[in-house]
């Protein structure tokens, strides 16, 4: 069975497959035996001087887009070198597993030539279990988005209230200054927001993904949930932290310790062994015995998801997922809470399963009130 990729390394199989920014896209050969890369002059000798796997083989395409020109028929070039290079790879059982990202035009063109193409979900299984080299960019990754939230903290700590408002040296205190601040910080440190971040305040932090706008309300929760990705590992951090500037009323504080209470208690339970759904239950459970609400309202969502060279990939702690906690996987544990008419409430960190238990990889403090 052959195992096929043809895209740029912003798909995460292909960068997991070669670990390097290659722009356009290529095609990946896994034969059972060996592991071809096929480029062109433009990233050929390029991938020569940074490829570090000895497992991949190297081979240029100019002959095989020769051999295509005589293909006289009226369809794209990635076509008629796939279909080339599958008659010359595939020849035992006509079988082609690849990535549930692989175009569909693609797929069905080499369908109508005979091969049986069959799209997976888990391409590369080992990416759930993360090794050395990927915990030590994870861990990487994690520490320098600690230097956002020092930089938010910063900021309202040196804030004063006016009314609803958050003043900052004499101007009103907004959601896009926090975030041109926080990713002018991040990219000087090899950091790119690629999926956005969110910074909310108010009303806007009871939808748990707004990305929030306008200015950060006074005597209101401040939802900071940032997600950045190194730019030469390709690796995520992902963590949130929820503040208040002001005096919080008891309800509020009563949400915030019960978020906090269940994701602590979650974490301790983390070892391998443990299903995945056992974790999102357990937040459940203080939740629901704390008086809060699960589902339509209150905890609307999962408990948490993998981190590695996609911001969510497996495993996931959710209600139904069976998964076994292995070492070496890393996800995070983020409950929240939600209520129109008093703000949502998110903690979020980063934990590595261990050989015996896990290893909290976010060793960053959960301040609240910011005085």
């Amino acid at each position: 069975m052959i195992k096929l990729i043809y895209a740029n390394t912003k798909n995460s199989e292909m960068y997991y497959a070669v670990k390097m920014q290659i722009p356009d896209a290529f095609f990946w050969i896994d034969t059972g035996n060996k592991k071809y890369v096929f480029l062109d002059h433009r990233e050929f000798k390029v991938f020569q001087e940074k490829n570090k796997n000895k497992n991949i083989e190297l081979l240029l395409l100019n002959d095989y887009l020769k051999k295509a020109e005589n293909n006289q028929e009226k369809i794209p070039t990635s076509h008629k070198l796939a279909f080339l290079l599958m008659e010359k790879f595939c020849i035992k059982d006509k079988i082609i597993e690849v990535p549930i990202s692989f175009p569909l035009d693609l797929a069905d063109f080499l369908k109508d030539k005979g091969f049986e193409v069959r799209p997976v979900r888990d391409f590369f299984s080992k990416r759930i279990q993360k090794n050395s080299q990927e915990i030590k960019e994870i861990k990487k990754s994690i520490q320098l988005n600690y230097l956002a939230f020092e930089k938010i903290e910063e900021i309202l700590k040196n804030s004063s209230i006016k009314g609803n408002k958050i003043i900052y040296k004499s101007k009103i205190l907004t959601s896009e200054f926090l975030k041109q601040e926080v990713e002018w910080l991040l990219f000087k440190n090899r950091m790119i927001t690629s999926q956005g971040l969110i910074i909310s305040s108010g009303e806007q932090t009871v939808i748990p993904h707004h990305m929030g706008e306008g200015p950060i309300l006074a005597n209101q929760t401040i939802i900071c949930d940032i997600f950045p990705q190194h730019r030469d590992s390709g690796y995520f951090a992902d963590m949130t932290r929820t503040y208040f500037k002001g005096e919080p009323s008891a309800e509020i504080k009563k949400i915030y310790n019960t978020v906090l209470e269940a994701q602590e208690t979650a974490i301790k339970m983390i070892k391998p062994g443990i299903k995945a759904y056992k974790i999102h239950q357990a937040c459940v459970k203080i939740i629901l015995n704390n008086g809060f609400d699960v589902g339509n309202k209150g905890f609307v969502h999962n408990t948490g998801h993998g981190i590695g060279i996609d911001i969510h990939e497996e495993p996931y702690l959710k209600n139904d997922s069976e998964t076994v906690l292995r070492e070496g996987q890393v996800f995070t544990v983020e409950p929240g809470l939600y209520y129109q008419g008093l703000g949502g409430v998110r903690i979020e960190d980063n934990i590595l399963v261990t050989k015996k238990g896990y290893e909290n990889l976010t060793n960053y403090p959960k301040k609240f009130i910011i005085k």
